[in-house]
């Protein structure tokens, strides 16, 4: 009878044994795959940050151009009203 009872707790230390052994190699396989998951948000982000960066540096070009041409237009209209109040004064003048 002692042996059948030390049998039977050898059988059960080695379930245990056996058991938190699959728990440490199934918790092991999660912690991977949760690394390889936050590599994976990291590279994602990585990448939108610098298309962000790309299309603001294109949108910034873009918008320095239109300002340029604005300035050049403006230019252009003064310009034009200079030469319009000179004709008028010099035609003021030779009445």
């Amino acid at each position: 009878m002692k042996l059948i009872k030390s049998f039977l707790l050898v059988a059960i230390v080695a379930m245990v044994a056996i058991s938190c052994g699959e728990s440490k190699k199934e918790a092991s396989e999660v912690a991977e795959d949760t690394v390889e998951a936050v590599e994976d948000a990291a590279d994602a982000t990585a990448d939108a940050v610098e298309d962000a960066a790309d299309a603001t540096a294109e949108a910034a070009g873009e918008a320095a151009d239109a300002v340029e041409e604005a300035v050049d237009s403006l230019g252009a209209d003064v310009e034009k009203a200079v030469d319009s109040a000179k004709a008028m004064a010099d035609a003021a003048t030779t009445k």
